[in-house]
This record gives C-alpha cells, sequence and structure tokens, in this order.
C-alpha cells in the first residue's frame, strides 16, 4: 500500500513551536494572530490544536497589557443615519449603536461611560475580538 504525500495534511509553522512547554513573545504572537484570523473562541481553537487553553488566554491578557493597563483607544469608521422616527412622528432617544462580530450594543443617551466599558468588554469576552 503507497501513501500519496500530496494529500497529507500540513500544519501551521507556528504550531510546533507552540507545542513546547514555554513560549516565546514572538511564539506567543504567532499563535495569537493566527487564532484572531481564524475566528471562533479561544477554546475551540486551541481544543483543534492540541494546546492548552490558558496559555492563549495568558498571552492575549498580556498582550492587552500587564496587570489590568488598558488599551489605546483607536478610531473605527461610523456609519450616521437619520434619526429614526416612531409612530407619532416623534425622534427617538439620542443613541449610539456600535456591532462588533455580529453582536449588535445601543447606547441611549444618559448611559454612564462605566455601563458602557462593561458591556463592551463583556461583548469582548464572549466573542474574543
Amino acid at each position: 500500500m503507497t501513501t500519496n504525500t500530496a494529500t497529507t495534511k500540513t500544519e501551521p509553522v507556528w504550531l510546533e513551536e507552540a507545542r513546547r512547554p514555554r513560549w516565546t513573545p514572538e511564539v506567543a504572537e504567532q499563535v495569537v494572530r493566527a487564532w484572531e484570523e481564524e475566528g471562533g473562541t479561544q477554546s475551540a481553537f486551541m481544543r483543534k490544536h492540541g494546546l492548552p487553553r490558558e496559555r492563549l488566554r495568558f498571552w492575549t491578557r498580556r498582550r492587552e497589557g500587564k496587570e489590568g493597563a488598558r488599551t489605546a483607544m483607536t478610531f473605527v469608521p461610523v456609519e450616521v443615519a437619520p434619526a429614526e422616527r416612531n409612530k407619532a412622528g416623534r425622534e427617538q432617544v439620542e443613541a449610539v449603536q456600535v456591532e462588533v462580530g455580529g453582536v449588535r450594543v445601543r447606547v441611549e443617551e444618559g448611559a454612564s461611560q462605566a455601563l458602557v466599558e462593561r458591556v463592551l468588554r463583556a461583548v469582548k469576552e464572549v466573542e474574543g475580538c
């Protein structure tokens, strides 16, 4: 019986290094980047590649900033649309609507910054953004 090497599945270059007991920052960056490109949850990605999930979680948190340090905010494209009107013809309450990874968050006038931050962090953890 012969084996066709053309149909043998090849592993990503970073995977051999990622199977070692410790990751260098360079290997960690490759793994994190591969996970972000593939999408999905950290658990599913690490399970697929036979790696411990906790290690990816550690490195993503470390990349975000040590000991709870916040990452810098960046600007993203926005779409401005005319105000919606209710059935009585009055404008709806002022609000901002953010959609990330298929999750839509609507923040109405008067919401505190702390509340918005908590909601966005929760969305980020669930989505793995």
